[in-house]
């Protein structure tokens, strides 16, 4: 699941180093895995935003494709000869371009 994140200057009073030291602060302690991060201006000041997953999400997602990519194989392999050969590719997510 994406979650959504901002942050403003005005949340620090338009000091551009304390906005850099909170972000990255925010990185080290939530350790999320960023899809896109955005800087625009707002008002007088800059807005950065972040759309993000949290690591634990994105290990479930993957257990659930390993999982449903495991029925497959299953159901698959008695079919399959003894030269027949299957490899299995996990492919990235993809984002769409809106």
């Amino acid at each position: 699941m994406l979650h959504y994140k901002a942050f403003t200057s005005d949340m620090v009073r338009g000091d551009i180093a304390a906005l850099e030291q909170m972000v990255n602060a925010w990185l080290e302690d939530a350790h999320p895995l960023v899809h896109t991060m955005t800087q625009s201006p707002f008002g007088a000041g800059t807005i950065v935003s972040f759309l993000y997953e949290l690591e634990d999400e994105q290990g479930e997602r993957v257990a659930t494709a390993l999982a449903e990519a495991t029925e497959i194989v299953s159901a698959v392999e008695p079919q399959m000869s003894m030269h027949d050969t299957l490899v299995m590719t996990l492919l990235p997510q993809m984002e769409l371009p809106y």
